[in-house]
């Protein structure tokens, strides 16, 4: 008896894929694209036109750490450590830890020792929905919140800072993922080099 063939629909058609090795499942792992980011420049231009300040804050906040927009929208006052520079961030994609600390820039500082200063301990720095950020990160942006993550990263690798402390900064299970971003920085000086005159 034959073996029972894969396939797979495409425009309304059933497509034979067992002798397609691109489309197989033994074929390994689709190639990836680069994460999409914003440089410095092009985010500080945008930050400066929102006028809800609000708003403005969270998109510093996802900037300057790095986290993920579910984990900014969990962070209460109590997870913020002015004299440590700390902030205790729910870590929602690990099972085996509850929470990961991760260092709080000191502009950063300043802005939420302000913002929060009328805050219980319980209270959401941001009390909206992950929907609802997506959509301001859309009209502010032109982008999704977690290009901040991606843009963080890549500004953290282009100002020199070390890997391993980035890798933890992040939260990723896999070393690889936050590898990804060094594909991106040597493009970028790449460009940077046509500039100079030899």
């Amino acid at each position: 008896m034959d073996k029972k063939k894969e396939t797979y629909i495409k425009a309304g058609k059933i497509v034979d894929v067992s002798n397609n090795k691109k489309l197989t499942k033994s074929s390994g792992s689709v190639k990836r694209e680069l994460p999409k980011y914003w440089d410095k420049e092009y985010i500080e231009n945008k930050m400066f036109k929102i006028s809800n300040q609000k708003h403005k804050i969270l998109f510093q906040f996802l900037w300057m750490t790095g986290c993920r927009i579910s984990e900014a929208l969990n962070v209460q006052k109590k997870d913020l450590d002015f004299k440590n520079y700390i902030i205790r961030l729910k870590w929602l994609k690990s099972r085996k830890y509850k929470y990961r600390n991760i260092p709080m820039h000191p502009k950063l500082r300043d802005i939420l020792m302000l913002y929060t200063a009328g805050m219980n301990k319980e209270s959401v720095l941001f009390d909206i929905s992950r929907q609802w950020a997506w959509k301001l990160s859309q009209k502010h942006f032109g982008g999704n919140p977690h290009m901040f993550r991606h843009s963080f990263a890549v500004h953290w690798l282009r100002s020199n800072a070390d890997i391993i402390t980035l890798h933890r900064i992040l939260g990723h299970s896999k070393f690889q993922t936050t590898r990804e971003y060094l594909k991106i920085v040597p493009v970028d000086q790449g460009k940077e080099l046509q500039k100079i005159d030899f």
